[in-house]
């Protein structure tokens, strides 16, 4: 067992990059990431940090939100900031539900891109 975000998590789960009792973040071998949970206030910044160091490291290919039930303002606006530092273009999210597609289209945020 080893501790990861103040969780404890089996050493199997080597692409376990962030946990909390809301969300994990998985990454992939082309340096995609997956998010499984919910991003809000409580934790909108740490998951923006995480993301930050992950993508410094290995240069993120995209987002899969396949598996993400809720995100609020707050959460999108972490995970846009993203798209200035380190990336440098827009965040590709990928399998993006319809309800989070049609606020992305309302909002018009040129921080991401969508598949």
């Amino acid at each position: 067992m080893m501790t990861v975000n103040g969780s404890f998590e089996s050493t199997r789960t080597k692409n376990l990059l962030y946990t909390d009792s809301q969300l994990s973040i998985r990454t992939s071998v082309d340096g995609s990431v997956r998010l499984i949970g919910q991003i809000d206030l409580t934790n909108g910044d740490a998951i923006a940090g995480a993301l930050n160091k992950a993508w410094t490291k290995s240069g993120a290919q995209g987002v899969d939100v396949a598996e993400l039930r809720f995100i609020d303002l707050y959460g999108l606006r972490a995970l846009a900031v993203l798209s200035d530092s380190p990336v440098g273009h827009p965040i590709q999210l990928n399998n993006v539900r319809p309800a989070l597609r049609k606020l992305l289209l309302m909002l018009d945020w040129p921080a991401f891109t969508m598949s």
